[in-house]
């Protein structure tokens, strides 16, 4: 029994530092499970580049967003820089005047062990004098986002007007400043939506200039599709046979009704019926409308007839 407790705490105990060893890359650093020649050749995808220049007196365009980048290595350190990508790309233009410039891609901050080569290897780039020229921003709202019973009554950008920077050529090329909206859902009642400045020459390229700020608020407000149209009423029913009915007086001569430009466009009048079956005396009596199928709502909601009855001599 105490051999067999000692061996258990022996075991215990060389789990507990080879764990350890593990945690803090003892082997690795050792070589024990990770061979120098054991390397791997990975592309990782997508990786920002940043533009090393002077911003106040220059402006730079042609440098590619993303680019690809080649790492060859340690394949333990490959796999943690597909995840952490903790290194950067350059473009080091900081030696360079106006003019185009064919310039060499550098990374900085890899692992000793690894190595890489970004694809493609330069990028063809043109560095101006940076001049800016303020723009109204312009905004559009598509017509398919209404639906059949709204329309749009206004539209409004905030700020009004962007700064762009950029180089002489492509400032002098700008036509349209524009926010554009990626929101696609439908609208059917007032709304802000956050937009990106796009600049376009006058075939709607996007051009490569800057614009500040790079978004815009754009205020949408609707309206709900209506027509007013007048008010025809029809005496149905008869009133006691002692009386007879001597006027009738609608608290409304017209009405407007809201619903799709198609069912509106077969609306020329609103019907009402009056029934004045065994009436008696005088009285004001809410009446309702005979309207087709497809209209969403009438203002006034309701009409009121003042109905006149006097007693027959």
């Amino acid at each position: 029994m105490l051999e067999s407790k000692w061996g258990l705490r022996f075991v215990a105990l060389a789990l507990a530092l080879f764990m350890f060893l593990s945690v803090n890359d003892v082997f690795e650093n050792l070589n024990l499970f990770n061979e120098e020649g054991d390397d791997e050749t990975e592309v990782l995808q997508g990786m920002p580049v940043e533009v090393l220049y002077d911003e106040d007196e220059y402006y730079v365009s042609g440098v590619p967003s993303q680019v690809n980048v080649q790492l060859s290595g340690n394949t333990s350190n490959i796999v943690r820089l597909q995840t952490t990508r903790d290194f950067n790309v350059l473009l080091d233009l900081r030696d360079r005047g106006p003019g185009e410039h064919e310039v060499h891609f550098t990374i900085d901050e890899l692992p000793e062990n690894v190595t890489a080569e970004v694809i493609p290897e330069t990028a063809v780039v043109s560095i101006q004098e940076l001049v800016s020229q303020t723009f109204t921003v312009q905004a559009e709202v598509d017509e398919s986002r209404f639906g059949p019973a709204h329309q749009l009554e206004s539209v409004s950008v905030e700020p009004e007007t962007v700064t762009v920077y950029g180089g002489e050529n492509e400032i002098n090329r700008i036509q349209y400043v524009r926010a554009a909206l990626s929101d696609n859902s439908r609208i059917t009642e007032d709304r802000v939506e956050e937009a990106e400045v796009g600049v376009f020459d006058f075939q709607f390229n996007r051009l490569d200039v800057r614009a500040e700020p790079s978004s815009v608020r754009v205020e949408i407000n609707v309206n709900e599709v209506s027509k007013t149209v007048p008010i025809n009423y029809e005496v149905t029913g008869m009133v006691d046979s002692d009386h007879e009915l001597v006027n009738v007086e609608l608290n409304y001569d017209t009405i407007e009704v809201f619903g799709s430009q198609e069912v509106l466009d077969t609306i020329e009048s609103a019907n009402v019926e009056i029934d004045v079956d065994g009436l008696d005396s005088s009285v004001t009596r809410d009446v309702e409308l005979d309207l087709p199928e497809g209209i969403t709502k009438t203002e006034p909601a309701v009409l009121e007839a003042e109905l006149t009855i006097e007693e027959n001599d």
